[in-house]
Order: C-alpha cells, then structure tokens, then sequence
C-alpha cells in the first residue's frame, strides 16, 4: 500500500489539481485510517480512472469493488498482505445537485507541503460544516478543534461565504441557530444567483441521476453458506474488520421484513405453540408438500420486499451487505428451514430473487464439523456438499472456500476472490 501510494502522489503532484480532503498527514508513506480523500475535477478524475488499475497492478495491489454517484468516486484495495484500503474521489462539494461550494475556488486555494497538496484549515471545516447544517444536524463536538483552528486561520472567509449563501442574513451564528429547511431555501436561490447556468445543469443532472439510482445495485451483496460448524461465522467478523473502510452490513438467513412464520400462525389460532428452541434448527418433523410450497413462497416473499425496504436503501448508500447463508441455504439445507421438497426443484427461484454478486461455500472436512458440533450426521454433511456442488458447478456466482486452515487464510481466500471480480469490472 505504501509503495502504491507514494507513486500515485507522485503522479498527482505532477499532473494533476487535487488536494487531501482531511487528514493528510503523514501522506504518502503512511495512511493509518486507511481511507484517502481527496477532491479532484471531474474531468482530471475520468483521466485518472483510465490508468488508475495498471497503477495498481505495478504495485501488486488489487481493486475490490468500485462505488459512483453524482458527487463522489469510490476505489477499495487490496495489497499484497490482503490488506484493504480505499481512496474516495470527491468532484463536488452539491447536495441535491445545490453548489455549497465551488470546488474550483476551493482547489484554487490549496497548500502543498512538500509532499502532498491539501486544504488549508478553514476549507477543511466549511464542507463538513455546511452538510452537517444543511442536513439539519449540529456540527460534531469531536471536530470542535477543527472549527476552532479553521476560525483562526480564516474566520473572514467563513463569515463572508456563509453570509453569501445565506442570502446575506448571517453568518457563523446564524447557521449554527437556523433550521434546515431555512438554509435549503436560501441556499438553493443563492446558487441560482451566483451562477445560474451551473445550477440548473447540476440539478437537472442530480434529479435524473437520482432517478437512474433507483434502478442501480451499488455497493456489494455477499452471502456465505455451508453446514452447521464450518467457521462462517468467525471467518464473516474477520472479514468485516478487515472491510472496516466500509463495515458491511449483516444479516442471518434472510432480510427478516416478515416475522418467524410459526409467530404468524400462532398469532392467527393456526397453531397452539411455538417451537422456540433455536438451538437445534434441524428439530422439526417433516412437513408435507403443501406446507413446504406455503414455508417456501413465504420465505420468497420476504427475500423480494424484505430486499426493497431493508437491503436496496443500503446499497444505494453503497453498503456492503453481508448474508449468513441467504436462499442458498433453502436450496441445500431445505430440512433446516422445515421445506421438505426437491433441491432441483427449489434452486431455479434463486433466479426469481434479488441475487448476490457473490456466493462463498465453505469447505471443512465433516470430522472437523462433527468435532465442533454433533447436530448434524456425517451423511448430513455429504448431502449438503453433494447440493453446493450441484449449486458451485451450474452458477459462476458460487464461489469455494476452504475453511480447513486458519480463519485468517479463509479470509484472505474471500478477499483474492473479490479482486479476481474487481478485475473484469471497469473502472
């Protein structure tokens, strides 16, 4: 990461007008939080994407995954020692398609301090500052440093373009007291006056974005299946630490929109009791065909409109979204979920259901399992093998990992296939 870095500043200083959003010290050798902001033009930003991979690969480092929308462009990394790291490319200081700041102006006013280019003190607090308020959130106590050196360094330049977006009302003190919907008003007419070609462009050009957002899958949806006492577990919190630039979101099983179907038909006298013993989840008795339809359309259910409320508005901020197991563990562990029909039969609704970029099946060898857990028979175990098998031989979206060494060597397994895809996908 240190090599890759020093080399990409040393490009940057060259060619190109950027500056370091925040923390740019110890830039290029070091970078402890592992997250690098920097503003840069859009049109500087598209030049750089065109070499950003070979770069990369020069330096034995790998792109994970890739995050676009209207304002910020967003590459994760992976070195040669796995570990991850993220460079997020701002080209506008809008919001809503609404100029706050003039990224151009503010690009006028960097500092370079030998190694790196970076925003003075008071251009470091104004952005965060006015997304906080315009938003209608206090600015964080914990950056009250940041505010104080930045009104030492320029309280004027703060006053007077506050002021300007205010409509001439006020500045540091009026902002801190005024609503949102206030300061949205009086910033949306005071971006019209100042240049109002450029507005109207930029919020034509956020409203359609925004529209087009409504049909894209950013960010990453990875489930991770495989028999009881494989690891997934271990392995899933190892990897979300490692992910930590973007810590993934997680959820068991399913989106869990719809309750427990037991709470259901207890609630509606179609049963007496629930079967709570979460425990031993292989417990119950065989179901007929008819209940198992019913178990299967309503799990499907969940899946689609439990995706749409709970899992695509994370996307959409790009998340990563994990799954513990997902529809895959209907498909080859049906027993579990009390749906007694044929896997051939369920694996096609897999393409009914929003899917997964990736679909990690862990193998351990069954005496491992059976000596971390005896809820399953060996021929348990070779059955749900023989069905990932099914599943890992008819879909590329399936991906082995073997979980036979260390949590740590599994991880790395998951993250060299992750840049294996980043690869084929354009930058």
């Amino acid at each position: 990461m240190k090599s890759f870095l020093t080399r990409l500043f040393a490009l940057l200083n060259q060619e190109y007008q950027y500056a370091v959003l925040r923390n740019f010290d110890g830039l290029p050798d070091g970078n402890p939080s592992r997250d690098v902001d920097l503003l840069l033009p859009k049109r500087e930003l598209l030049r750089l994407r065109k070499i950003l991979p070979q770069l990369a690969k020069e330096d034995h480092c790998r792109i994970l995954y890739t995050n676009e929308d209207n304002q910020f462009f967003t590459v994760v990394f992976v070195d040669g020692a796995f570990e991850v790291f993220q460079l997020d490319f701002q080209y506008n200081f809008a919001w809503m398609g609404i100029d706050l700041l003039d990224e151009r102006e503010v690009l006028s006013k960097r500092v370079f301090n030998g190694k790196v280019y970076h925003l003075p003190p008071y251009l470091t607090f104004l952005p965060k500052y006015l997304y906080s308020r315009i938003l209608g959130a206090a600015y964080p106590q914990k950056y009250a440093d940041v505010r104080a050196a930045a009104i030492a360094d320029n309280g004027a330049a703060i006053e007077a373009h506050l002021l300007k977006m205010s409509g001439g009302r006020g500045g540091l003190a009026y902002w801190d007291k005024t609503s949102k919907w206030t300061l949205r008003r009086q910033a949306f007419f005071a971006a019209l006056k100042q240049n109002f070609g450029r507005a109207v462009l930029r919020m034509a050009a956020f409203l359609w974005g925004y529209f087009l957002d409504l049909f894209r899958r950013r960010g990453l949806m990875i489930s991770f299946s495989g028999p009881d006492g494989c690891g997934k577990t271990t392995v899933i919190e190892l990897l979300r630490q490692r992910l930590a630039v973007n810590t993934p979101v997680l959820f068991h099983f399913r989106p869990s929109l719809l309750p427990n179907l037991g709470e259901v038909a207890h609630k509606a006298k179609v049963i007496k009791e629930v079967d709570r013993n979460f425990d031993k989840p292989h417990r119950g008795n065989k179901k007929g065909v008819l209940s198992s339809l019913v178990r299967l359309c309503y799990y499907m259910i969940d899946y689609t409109v439990g995706y749409l409320v709970k899992v695509l508005p994370l996307r959409q901020r790009k998340s990563i979204v994990f799954f513990d197991r997902y529809f895959t563990d209907v498909i080859v562990d049906s027993e579990r979920s009390s749906i007694y029909l044929s896997p051939k039969f369920i694996a096609p609704f897999r393409f009914l259901l929003p899917r997964c970029q990736y679909n990690f099946l862990f193998r351990v060898a069954p005496e491992t399992i059976l000596s971390r857990k005896q809820e399953l028979t060996l021929e348990d175990m070779n059955v749900i093998y023989s069905r990932l098998e099914y599943l890992a031989a008819r879909d590329k979206r399936y991906h082995w990992i073997d979980n036979n060494g260390t949590p740590e060597a599994a991880v790395d397994q998951v993250l060299d296939a992750l840049a294996k895809g980043g690869a084929t996908r354009r930058v």
